[in-house]
């Protein structure tokens, strides 16, 4: 399941702001091989702190979307939450610098702290529709594992020591 798609973008930041960013001055149409590349890097980004807690691939979250022959059907979506990173992250990556004051940055930012709260076990990834986007893996929250240990005594003694100089 990918978390973002090209239409996403540009739902989210506009046609013209994606041609400027992945296809460069006089281009028409968006570079969508680029951005593609950019939201599968940010996947991966967000995979690196979400699969501190959650089993991945995660399954996604169950969504209505009733048809009029299937009233009650379903699909499977990413969290909105993970839509919003994957879209601001990879935002970012296609900018080449970006100030500390900038929107970019900003978002990139805030996602950034997301990802450090969900891995922290400070905050949950939440599907509106109810259900969890995926299986939460056991001991991912601090305190909930069991440390185990088990070491022989060593004993130093001139004995075991003998032929050592």
């Amino acid at each position: 399941m990918n978390y973002a798609t090209v239409q996403d973008m540009i739902d989210r930041f506009g046609e013209l702001e994606l041609i400027q960013l992945t296809a460069g001055a006089g281009a028409v149409v968006v570079d969508a091989t680029k951005l593609e590349r950019m939201l599968a890097d940010a996947q991966a980004h967000i995979d690196g702190y979400v699969g501190l807690v959650y089993a991945l691939p995660l399954l996604g979250c169950v969504k209505p979307a009733p048809t009029p022959q299937q009233p009650t059907a379903t699909e499977l979506v990413p969290p909105p939450l993970l839509v919003r990173m994957a879209c601001d992250v990879a935002r970012y990556y296609l900018y080449d610098q970006v100030a500390p004051e900038h929107e970019v940055f900003v978002r990139f930012k805030t996602a950034q702290r997301d990802l450090e709260a969900i891995a922290a076990g400070k905050a949950v990834l939440a599907c509106p529709w109810g259900g969890e986007p995926g299986p939460q893996i056991t001991g991912a929250v601090s305190g909930e594992c069991e440390v185990m240990h088990s070491f022989s005594p060593r004993y130093i003694t001139d004995d075991s020591l003998a032929g050592y100089r």
